[in-house]
């Protein structure tokens, strides 16, 4: 018989075991607390092999005995058990195969568990579903049971009942451990009082909790309306800034007014009826199709835009009372609610110019009205409104309307009556009635319409009269042809217009139609049209500059009437042309914001007054042939057309430094002088 001393065992995991009588199976067993040893004697003669896996638990459970002391732990130290080494190793196999089973029953169990929790879980979430969405069928609930993830209100309840769930980890390792009252009790008194959920608006209405009042917005503090601090440092400082910044402002401007008043010269600042400034340029401010719009209520926002982009003249539409939308046909010349707006309106645009620096330039048909009533020989040439004229004011030689006047003094205009401005009251009525243009409208200067039906006396007349800021006349005349090609001299052309220009003493310009017909040949490369024989520009221009409005397109010639419209693909080289060389030019609307050719225009107009162009300004042509154009105007500016492979370095009388100021490739070219 061997004694064994057991101290600190692997005897730990065996109190969860079934407790087996220290009297069993004949065993006697003693068993000492702490300083006591335990004898366990067997009779010699009952030694045999134990197959029973039970018999040797149970014996290896009786074997130990733990004894309780004060701290309530079991201790099996110092304890000596006595036994036959067969049986020895026989229990200890017996007693690791037990634990083994132990630990695996225990596995199940909490598999179980979870299981069960599990299953809980999910027949309380599908509980809710129900609750919350009482249409759900029976069928969707059996699916959703089926399924391991089902979707609710966007969510899974997978995330519910998945191994990382709060929920799922309180299940498998048991609740918390009861706060205790004291605990309880100081959580109460720290954490806020909230009010108790309310089921329906009567329970809502009759509660004791008020809810959440915010402040109004002026018992909120603002720091744009809060008032800075006495004596605070940053606050001055800030302030003074502000000072310093509106003086520099202020100073800056009135140095730019000092700056622009001693530029200008004494030919600048006097207004002549021909000229303007000398530097005017002129927007026509409407199209043909503009009659069917509220047109003013259109125009006036966008003077201040203009005004910027460097238009200095704005060309309104006829005014008056007319048969046709347009304008042209006028009847009450004193009735100014026409198709493009009231009076009122037609007031306040012209208010709007002028609050941006911008000339109003009315446009009036002189030449021929329409007629209110018929005569008794059924004739229309009976007039109404405040000028009641008859046929008295008709001139005699106009073949349709039966007038008792004297002769036309020019070419008849067919659709309707032909004034006869030789008539003492016809004329003294016009000179009233452009008076009450310019004085109680308020219009600058004057757009006079088919100038080419009376002799331009009689417009020297209504001028000096009316005496407006600037006057442009329509005298729309046909160019040289032959063979269907445009001719090289158009000398007769211009000469026409400049007759006129005459007759009229210088008082107004004109509209440089030759200098049009020219530029559309002269672009597809004949750029040798734009010089004559004298080595001058070949238009009006090149003989009686400050005389000659240049233009490439209007309301007639272009928009949706296109009777001579300007090659599309050639705009921008006819407007290089123009805004480059003397002469007063006119910028048509539909191209400056139809066309989105605005930002390409603008830079033209900036680069006429950084060089200080006006409509007297010098022209030297350098080069003139079939590739391109090259020509210097003024003194500090010079230009090129076309494809001509040009630059002020290669030319001998270009002296001083140029720096380019515009590059569009093949179609134009500018260098301002240093």
């Amino acid at each position: 018989m061997a004694t064994i001393s057991v101290t600190d065992v692997a005897f730990r995991a065996l109190p969860c075991l079934p407790f087996v009588s220290s009297s069993s199976r004949g065993s006697n067993l003693h068993v000492h607390h702490k300083k006591y040893s335990l004898t366990c004697r067997k009779h010699s003669n009952s030694k045999r092999k134990i197959s029973h896996k039970s018999y040797y638990l149970c014996n290896s459970r009786a074997a130990v005995c733990c004894s309780a002391g004060d701290s309530g732990e079991a201790s099996i130290d110092n304890t000596i058990l006595e036994l036959d080494e067969d049986d020895l190793v026989t229990a200890k196999q017996a007693l690791y195969e037990a634990i083994s089973r132990q630990e695996a029953l225990e596995k199940e169990r909490h598999q179980l568990l979870e299981e069960l929790a599990t299953s809980k879980l999910k027949q309380q979430e599908l509980l809710s579903i129900l609750t919350q969405n009482k249409k759900m069928t029976i069928t969707e609930l059996a699916q959703s049971v089926d399924e391991d993830e089902t979707t609710v209100n966007g969510g899974r309840l997978a995330l519910v009942v998945d191994d990382n769930s709060q929920k799922s980890k309180l299940i498998n390792d048991g609740p918390r451990r009861e706060i205790p009252d004291w605990m309880a009790r100081r959580i109460g008194s720290v954490r806020p009082k909230f009010p108790p959920r309310k089921i329906n608006f009567s329970e809502v209405n009759t509660s004791n909790f008020k809810s959440l009042e915010l402040p109004n917005l002026a018992e909120v503090w603002s720091i744009a309306q809060a008032k800075p601090k006495d004596s605070d440092t940053l606050t001055n400082h800030v302030i003074e800034k502000e000072v310093i910044q509106k003086k520099r402002k202020a100073l800056e401007r009135a140095l730019q007014r000092k700056t622009s008043q001693w530029q200008e010269t004494p030919e600048e600042v006097k207004l002549e009826p021909g000229t303007g400034t000398g530097r005017e340029i002129v927007f026509q401010g409407f199209n043909w199709e503009s009659c069917r719009k509220k047109w003013y209520q259109d125009m006036a926002p966008k003077a201040s835009d203009l005004s910027k982009c460097g238009i200095t003249a704005v060309w309104l539409p006829p005014p008056t009372e007319s048969v046709a939308p347009q304008g042209y046909m006028p009847s009450d010349l004193y009735n100014l609610n026409s198709a493009y707006g009231t009076q009122d309106e037609l007031k306040h645009c012209i208010e709007e110019m002028h609050n941006h620096h911008l000339l109003v330039l009315g446009d009036v048909v002189l030449n021929h009205r329409c007629a209110h009533k018929q005569s008794e020989n059924g004739v229309w040439n009976i007039f109404g409104g405040k000028l009641a004229w008859g046929p008295e004011a008709i001139v005699c030689d106009d073949p349709n309307f039966q007038g008792r006047g004297n002769p036309s003094s020019g070419d008849i205009f067919h659709a309707a009556p032909n004034i006869d401005h030789s008539q003492d009251f016809v004329r003294n009525d016009v000179k009233e009635w452009l008076n009450w243009l310019k004085s109680n409208i308020g219009y600058d200067g004057w757009r006079l319409d088919f100038v080419r039906g009376f002799s331009g006396g009689y417009v020297k007349e209504y001028i000096e009269s009316s005496n407006p800021a600037f006057a442009i006349g329509e005298y729309w005349d046909s160019l040289a042809y032959e063979g269907g090609n445009l001719c090289y001299n158009q000398d007769a052309h211009r000469q026409r217009v400049i007759n006129w220009i005459n007759a009229t003493g210088g008082t107004s310009s004109a509209f440089d139609v030759t200098t049009k017909g020219i530029l559309h040949a002269a672009l597809h490369n004949q750029y040798w049209r734009l010089i004559d024989p004298n080595g001058k520009p070949t238009g009006v221009m090149g003989w009686w500059p400050s005389r000659a409005v240049t233009f490439v397109e209007n309301h007639d010639t272009g928009s949706t009437q296109g009777h001579w419209p300007f090659p599309r693909d050639k705009l921008m080289q006819g407007y290089a042309y123009i805004l480059t060389h003397p002469g007063t030019p006119v910028v048509f609307y539909d191209h400056f914001y139809d066309f989105g050719l605005r930002e390409v225009i603008t830079e033209l107009i900036e680069a006429r007054k950084r060089a200080g162009i006006h409509c007297r300004s010098p022209v030297k042509i350098y080069h003139a042939n079939n590739d391109g154009y090259v020509a210097g105007i003024g003194v500090t500016l010079v230009m090129k057309l076309g494809q001509f492979d040009w630059n002020p370095s290669k030319e001998i009388d270009l002296d001083g430094s140029w720096q380019k100021f515009v590059d569009k490739g093949s179609d134009y070219q500018l260098w301002l002088r240093m």
